[in-house]
């Protein structure tokens, strides 16, 4: 069995396979979801990808569920992960829900289209989470995807929660 980690392999992919991989993720967080747990921490690092033998076929699961908790018992307001992942009502100090993993999964579909970290160019600091509550992105004009692609990344990521799609990806299947 060979694997890696997401960040490092997944750029070399073509985009069929891209959405193969993310179809994986969001399935992944589809199950994590319809037992009730909310990851916390969803970002590129926690994707792992496996190849099993002499296969051609990767397998893309979702990884360290550490920091995992029940929605109904996930009632602490403090802040996990990675600040580019993390939707802006979790850096506002409101608890996760299962809406935050949606963000962080549309935060993943822009790094897999461009193989860049969401924010690669700017520190990690107060000011880029004040600019992300005030609604900032990352940029979508260079991005060669399918059609419809962009538009569900845009809602995964949309500020107001209760706009984000239940499941990032029986839309984008």
């Amino acid at each position: 069995m060979t694997q890696g980690r997401f960040e490092s392999r997944a750029y070399k992919s073509i985009t069929k396979t891209r959405l193969r991989h993310l179809r994986d993720i969001a399935d992944g967080l589809s199950i994590i979801h319809s037992k009730s747990i909310i990851h916390r921490d969803l970002h590129s690092g926690n994707i792992l990808m496996k190849q099993y033998g002499n296969e051609n076929t990767k397998y893309t699961r979702i990884g360290d569920l550490g920091l995992s908790k029940s929605a109904t018992e996930a009632d602490d307001n403090e802040i996990y992960g990675i600040i580019p992942y993390m939707a802006p009502e979790v850096l506002q100090g409101q608890k996760y829900t299962i809406k935050s993993d949606i963000y962080s999964f549309g935060m993943i579909m822009w790094e897999y289209m461009t193989g860049r970290r969401p924010f690669w160019d700017r520190a990690h600091d107060n000011e880029l989470i004040i600019d992300i509550c005030d609604g900032l992105r990352p940029p979508t004009v260079d991005i060669v995807a399918p059609e419809g692609y962009i538009e569900l990344m845009k809602e995964c990521w949309d500020p107001d929660q209760n706009k984000r799609p239940a499941s990032g990806i029986k839309r984008a299947s």
